[in-house]
């Protein structure tokens, strides 16, 4: 039998699920109090928050939960926790009896302490995200090393945030009203995973005809969710659409992997796909959209991709102005902004020159809608 010692876990260990997540198991905890000590956030060199704590010296004082660990787990947390030390620290229990335990502090000078932070402010802002990307970070481990999964750490909060958001009840009125017990997750690894992931799962599911499938290996291409957004100007019945080279055409061996596309970009952790199509808007082509109309969001190919796009047709004002360049260069992007009447946007989808699946769809919902549009906007 392994000898456990005892810890005292603050900040966001303090958050029971995600401690749970670290360690794969749910501690008893009991409620202590780090005297001598406050937790504050960690800012880089330049004074921006980080979103992580600091157990740091003060007259605050500390709530946390003391639990014991087992040498296994220990080891779990030391991989967990770089650029943290562990060292003993005192603490009152519940019944105000003095003990120590050990916690982990961060590393001399790794960062600055912040303002004050709040365990309570964090959890229910930032909780369940940050659970669900720790339980991606710990699935890594034994993989790459700690410093390559937090290096990977920005990308998983994208795909939990993606997570949450697919969480939330979906419309099942002829489809099948799924349950839990409905897909049985036997092995999940992850042999690639950067800005994008795969996922290599042996799973059962259940069949239509009630029992469970045999054994299947399948496979999945993970990336966050993303924003679509067509803007249009319902006045002069114009559109903006961007073009920019694009490695999939080019890896499939298209004679012209330059392709026109909608703005479109990836739903960062922390916002909302409504605000990633202005952020987006105003990157790749320096528009500001005002009313947003949501077309059909869809996952473009289910069948291999976890990726779900959010469509939206964006009113606004498209003077005339040629072709414009755009985009961020610091990630690479080259991308040329066109603003073309509505019926030649048609015409090109039917000539094949436009062949991107989601402008293809916001352009046939834009159809559908654009008499009213254009009426309310000419006050016709």
């Amino acid at each position: 039998m392994s000898l456990s010692k005892l810890y005292f876990f603050y900040g966001t260990l303090g958050h029971p699920p995600l401690l749970a997540a670290v360690l794969g198991r749910s501690p008893d905890l009991h409620p202590a109090r780090a005297t001598g000590y406050e937790v504050r956030h960690a800012c880089d060199p330049a004074g921006a928050e980080l979103g992580y704590p600091l157990l740091v010296p003060g007259p605050e004082g500390v709530e946390g939960f003391l639990a014991e660990v087992t040498a296994a787990e220990e080891e779990v947390l030391d991989w967990y926790e770089i650029g943290y030390r562990k060292d003993l620290v005192s603490v009152v229990d519940a019944n105000g009896t003095a003990l120590t335990a050990l916690a982990y502090l961060p590393e001399d000078r790794r960062w600055t302490p912040g303002r004050l932070w709040a365990l309570a402010e964090w959890a229910a802002e930032k909780g369940d995200l940050a659970t669900l990307a720790v339980a991606e970070v710990m699935a890594l481990r034994g993989q790459v090393s700690s410093e390559a999964a937090i290096a990977r750490y920005p990308m998983i909060r994208v795909r939990a945030a993606s997570r949450l958001r697919a969480a939330r009840p979906r419309p099942a009125t002829l489809r099948r009203n799924t349950v839990a017990a409905d897909v049985q997750v036997e092995s999940l690894t992850t042999p690639y995973a950067k800005f994008f992931a795969v996922e290599d799962y042996r799973l059962r599911h259940r069949r239509f005809s009630g029992g469970m499938s045999a054994v299947l290996d399948r496979a999945a291409f993970i990336s966050g969710d993303a924003t679509v957004v067509l803007p249009y100007d319902p006045v002069r019945d114009t559109v903006l659409l961007v073009e920019q080279f694009r490695p999939g055409p080019f890896a499939r061996g298209d004679a012209n992997p330059w392709s026109l596309e909608t703005v479109a970009g990836r739903v960062d952790a922390g916002e909302t796909p409504e605000e990633a199509a202005r952020r987006e808007a105003e990157e790749e082509a320096g528009v500001t959209l005002g009313r947003l109309i949501a077309a059909p969001a869809h996952y473009p190919s289910p069948g291999a991709k976890s990726e779900y796009l959010y469509c939206y047709i964006g009113l606004c004002d498209l003077p005339e102005t040629g072709a414009g360049l755009g985009g961020l260069e610091a990630e690479g992007e080259d991308i040329r902004s066109h603003r073309i009447p509505f019926a030649q946007m048609m015409e090109l989808i039917d000539s094949g020159e436009i062949e991107n699946g989601p402008l293809i769809v916001i352009a046939l919902w834009l159809a559908r809608l654009r008499e009213e549009l254009r009426k309310s906007a000419l006050g016709t």
